[in-house]
């Protein structure tokens, strides 16, 4: 991608050979002839450096930088400035500009060096920001089925439920676990239950609606967080969930198996208003619908078994 550059002078003889000399070395330039036309550039168009002379007409180049500064931007700004503004160019450091150069501008590599660095300085950083924000998903994210972990899970559920109490709504959370999976791993093999895991994973996304968020509980349990959902149509999730998983059949290099899920399932404000005790008692409904012959559903309010 080519670098774009704001070049910002009321001068047009200087911004122009300036312009030449910037354009000759690869980068893309947008000039403007203040600092408030200058400013108008900045904030319609994405730009990589901006370099300004600190004397000019409606907005200078101090106000420029604090402008640009104000928006919160990681984009650096090179100060122009002659001999007797030198004391202003160095408060523009202090400022947070990244460096300032004198008029004129007669040797031309100082100032290319300059540039340059500058936009290394900004490569590297968005490099930075990217390699972090993909180090914190995977580290939210399970990296066998690509669902959340259980990082995030419980501040998910407190998130749900404070915007479930402002608005007056429900909140649904399903446990499910797939039945006998050791017996699946003991006849096919780790392999074969790591790709049954993923299958499962994708199955519960097909499932999902737009608000819904599925968690990799650990194992071969997961959870559904269901947003804006009351007891009734929990229930009519966790019954559709059982007769899908029933109907499906998994196939891995040659080999073929059918599974059954058992699930529990708890509803904010019915069961409790409270996380801890609204994610223990959708647990403990998925362990009583594992102690009443798996393959089956129990909600915490009414215990009946749901097959």
């Amino acid at each position: 991608m080519t670098e774009k550059i704001l070049l910002v002078d009321d001068e047009p003889e200087i911004r122009e050979i300036l312009a030449e000399l910037l354009e000759d070395e690869g980068y893309t330039v947008v000039q403007a002839e203040n600092g408030e036309a200058a400013f108008e550039s900045f904030m319609s168009q994405e730009v990589d450096l901006v370099i300004t002379d600190v004397r000019m007409p409606t907005m200078t180049g101090v106000e420029l930088l604090k402008a640009i500064k104000q928006t919160d931007s990681e984009v650096d700004t090179i100060i122009l400035t002659g001999q007797s503004d030198e004391l202003t160019a160095i408060d523009c450091l202090r400022a947070g500009a990244y460096d300032y150069l004198l008029k004129p501008v007669e040797d031309l590599d100082v100032m290319l060096n300059s540039v340059n660095r500058a936009i290394e300085k900004r490569s590297l950083r968005i490099k930075n920001l990217e390699l972090m924000d993909q180090l914190e998903e995977l580290a939210v994210r399970d990296p066998l089925t690509g669902l959340y972990n259980m990082r995030p899970f419980y501040q998910f559920v407190d998130a749900e439920i404070s915007s479930a109490q402002e608005h007056s709504h429900h909140l649904g959370v399903l446990f499910l676990d797939i039945d006998y999976f050791k017996k699946i791993n003991d006849n096919f093999g780790h392999q074969f239950g790591d790709h049954l895991l993923r299958w499962f994973a994708e199955l519960l996304k097909a499932e999902q609606t737009e608000t819904t968020n599925i968690f990799r509980y650990g194992g071969e349990e997961f959870v559904m967080v269901l947003p804006e959902t009351n007891t009734e149509k929990t229930i009519e999730i966790g019954k559709r969930l059982l007769e899908v998983v029933r109907q499906q059949e998994f196939t891995h290099d040659g080999v073929s198996t059918n599974i059954t899920v058992s699930i529990g399932g708890a509803v904010y404000p019915v069961d409790s208003i409270n996380q801890t005790d609204l994610i223990r008692l959708a647990d403990q409904a998925l362990y009583k619908a594992k102690e009443s012959g798996r393959d089956c559903f129990i909600m915490t309010s009414s215990e009946s078994i749901i097959k």
